[in-house]
Parts: C-alpha cells; structure tokens; sequence
C-alpha cells in the first residue's frame, strides 16, 4: 500500500484569507514552508494580485490541488443555470480559475455544482452536464475534475447533494469522456444525511480526492453551523480526531490508497487557540496514528 499524497486546506487553516487579499498572499507565502504536508488545497486571488500568488506557489516544492469557488467580492457563480447570460458568467469565471490551475500545473482541480434550481432540477442537472463537458475540453489529458458534493437543505444548498445522484452524474460524464472523480469531504457527510460508511459504500468506485474535517448540524445557533470547517473535537461538531482515525482506516480498508495519485487534505480552521502551524501537527499526529502506518 502506498501512502496518499498528503494536504491542508489553506483557506480553512487562515480563514480571514478568504475575505482579505493581502492576507490570503501573505498566509501562502507562510504554507509552502509548512513541514509534513506535500500539497496544498488552495487557489489565487483574481487580478494583478494573482501573478504574484502563482509566482509564489510555483516557488515551492507543493503538489497544488486547485480549488474553483466563488470569490469574495464577486458576482456568485450559477454553474447549472440555463440562462444563458447567467451560464456565460460561469464559464468565464471558471475559465480565468482553470488558466490558474493550469499555470500552477495542477493535475487535480476541485469544484462544485452551485445553487440548486428545486423548481428545474432535471434542466439544471443537464445544463451543469452540459458546462462541464465544456469546461473538459479545454483541458489537458492528465488533469482530473474533482467534484465536491455538499448539502441542499442545510448551508449550502448545492444542486449536487445526494452522493447516489452524484455519482450518477459522474459517470454520465465519465461516458463523454470527460476525466472526472468525486471528491468526498467528511465534514459534509452529515449534512448531506449520510453516514462516513454509506458515503463511501455509495462513492468508493469514483473517489479521486479526500478531505478531512468536521461540521455541526445539531447547534443552529453555532457560528460554524453548517459547511463551516471547525476542526475536530470542536464542541457540539460531530467528529472527534478518533473519528477522522478511523476514517482515514476506512479509507485504506476500501483500497482508496492503493490508487496511483491517491490525495487526502485537511480541510480545517485551527484547533482552538492555536496556531494555523501548531493545528496541523495537531492533524498529522491523528494521521501518524492510523492503520496506514502500522
């Protein structure tokens, strides 16, 4: 058995890098030096800001799984609209964030469907099938497409929810010969009301990417209620670090290490008080402690 390609989640580790610029280039100038990790779940913030943010990854020695999502400051994306100006925007947007990827050399690229249409679901399914053949076209033979599931009824309210539907979806692209796989994130199983076991019983033929994390379902009045990323162990989350052993142990039981280019993040905000470097030797000590290195 070989050992995944190890990440972190930058946005989560800095979160006030979401929302401010200057934070969010200094916090990367900070992560490639982070020992223990060997790729980086990230992206680059739009603009002439962008040059120097790839420069800066492209200085380091990070494997970089490139995130697509809305950006602060922007217009929203609605990937699965059959508007066609409101289609336009998305592919555009997506296409500047694919020009990124590809300039970092990204050979796993991460995105999500977007806002649900609950009155046209079958029309927004089709049109978001439609995007993404699109979108693959334009792609090199060796970069995957990591589609990332979330919730329709909680936080997110996502049209791709339901991991049977997902998968569904992804194979019907997989039939267009679009290069694609799921990327299944723990912390968005409970809200997608399954279970680590039924997610990855329904998902485990298509897994290309793994994130490692928590949420809160049961406290709505939590400030991480929802697809927010607390770390684990957080009061009232639903996953202690035992919990995210064991998934990682479920996750070599299912052979997803055996892959060629196997990747798993932690996709976390700090553990309580202490730093973004001191939470992830706080993550790899739960890793270190798996099946995989037994």
């Amino acid at each position: 058995m070989k050992k995944p390609i190890l990440g972190v989640n930058h946005q989560f580790l800095f979160p006030d890098s979401m929302t401010n610029e200057k934070e969010h280039t200094e916090t990367l100038k900070q992560i490639i030096d982070f020992d223990d990790i060997d790729a980086l779940d990230c992206w680059v913030w739009r603009g002439e800001r962008s040059k120097e943010e790839i420069k800066i990854l492209k200085s380091s020695d990070k494997i970089i799984n490139y995130n697509i999502g809305d950006r602060f400051g922007e217009k929203p994306c609605y990937s699965a609209s059959s508007d066609k100006a409101e289609a336009l925007y998305a592919y555009d947007t997506i296409m500047r964030e694919i020009e990124y990827a590809l300039e970092l050399n990204s050979k796993k690229i991460v995105f999500a469907s977007g806002p649900d249409f609950p009155q046209n679901r079958e029309q927004a399914i089709e049109s978001f099938h439609n995007l993404v053949v699109k979108i693959s076209a334009n792609l090199p033979k060796d970069v995957v497409l990591a589609l990332e599931p979330t919730d329709r009824d909680i936080d997110k309210f996502f049209l791709l929810g339901p991991l049977g539907e997902t998968v569904d979806f992804i194979n019907n692209l997989k039939k267009d010969n679009v290069n694609i796989g799921l990327l299944l994130d723990m912390c968005h199983v409970p809200i997608m009301h399954e279970t680590l076991e039924s997610a990855l019983e329904t998902g485990k033929d298509v897994l290309e990417h793994i994130h490692l994390g928590n949420c809160v379902i049961k406290d709505k009045s939590s400030i991480y209620y929802g697809d927010k990323h607390p770390a684990w162990d957080y009061p009232g989350g639903e996953y202690s670090s035992q919990d995210g052993k064991n998934f990682i142990n479920m996750l070599k039981n299912i052979g997803y290490f055996d892959k060629e280019n196997a990747t798993l993040s932690f996709e976390m905000r700090p553990v309580g008080t202490l730093s973004a470097k001191e939470s992830l030797k706080e993550f790899v000590k739960v890793y270190k402690s798996s099946d995989i290195f037994c």
